[in-house]
């Protein structure tokens, strides 16, 4: 139901009616209302009081409003990691780097290595509210970069801040490494914005 959404096949605004959608994917309607409630939680669907649903609009205004909530709240992340970094921290920051330099698969493989790179540093914060919200924004943002692909160029950008963070974690510099995090998520932001109109 996430891909049709993201693709198009299930469009903006449309209603999603339970009957209808257990027809659909061959699944009774338990399964149904579970995949809405879940969806609602990711941002893919605004579920109302009397229980009806409905498909977001991932437009603009939308992917704008979540890198601005990404952007406070990954600097809040790293700096306690900075603060907390053990060495087998950076030694699986690095490997998995060293998978993202290598890769030259799909969409799929890449977010999930880059995911796992930024999910090393943000795993143990605390504030599991705030690790929440960031989680549900990715999954977003994931969904789009299947349909708005990630550029060679985009990439080679992400693998720069990769290694400046982990070298600011190193230096244990929170500043440092806030400011890096700030500018790879609003990188991510124009890229995916501009990988949008493009598909327009």
């Amino acid at each position: 139901m996430r891909e049709d959404i993201v693709s198009g096949v299930l469009p903006a605004g449309s209603l999603l009616k339970t009957s209808e959608l257990s027809k659909r994917y061959g699944v009774s309607t338990n399964p149904i209302r579970e995949a809405l409630h879940q969806l609602g939680g990711e941002g893919f669907v605004v579920l109302s009081r009397n229980r009806s649903a409905q498909v977001r609009s991932l437009d603009e205004t939308f992917v704008r409003n979540i890198f601005d909530i990404r952007t406070l709240i990954e600097p809040y992340l790293i700096r306690v990691f900075v603060e907390q970094a053990r060495e087998e921290d950076l030694e699986r920051a690095r490997a998995v780097q060293h998978q993202l330099e290598l890769s030259h698969g799909d969409q799929v493989e890449w977010d999930n290595l880059d995911e796992e790179f930024h999910g090393i540093m943000y795993k143990r914060h605390f504030n599991g509210e705030a690790r929440a919200i960031r989680q549900r924004h990715g999954e977003v943002v994931r969904a789009l970069a299947r349909r708005y692909p990630i550029s060679s160029a985009r990439r080679a950008t992400v693998l720069k801040d990769h290694w400046d963070i982990i070298e600011a974690v190193e230096a244990h510099d929170a500043d440092r490494a806030a400011q890096v995090v700030e500018r790879h998520a609003r990188g991510a932001e124009r890229h995916l914005l501009l990988r949008m109109r493009e598909g327009q």
